[in-house]
């Protein structure tokens, strides 16, 4: 099985500092934040393995593109994958409720 790159987009990782910074300050709960950060962590790392298992995103304008998700908890990490190069672009890493489709 050949391993995938796994990168993330500046979008992803602004996303991913104020998930964690909400959580901990907003939420008033560091200790739930530092947990998300290993939950959010392991699932990007886990994507370098058979990232194509995870599904297309339902939008068809962002299938298209090559968009797919995995659901971490109450988040949503939508990444693409580029097989000639052997890597994964995580673009963005959004709450789950949100209106995804504006931002993408």
């Amino acid at each position: 099985m050949e391993k995938f790159n796994v990168y993330l987009s500046i979008y992803a990782e602004n996303d991913f500092r104020d998930i964690i910074r909400y959580i901990s300050s907003q939420l008033s709960s560091p200790l739930t934040a530092v947990k998300m950060t290993e939950i959010i962590e392991k699932a990007i790392s886990g994507l370098s393995y058979m990232p194509q298992s995870h599904p297309l995103v339902s939008d068809e304008r962002l299938s298209i593109l090559g968009y797919r998700k995995v659901n971490v908890k109450n988040y949503t990490v939508f990444f693409s994958i580029d097989e000639k190069e052997k890597t994964v672009h995580v673009e963005r890493i959004l709450f789950s409720r949100r209106d995804w489709l504006r931002i993408l």
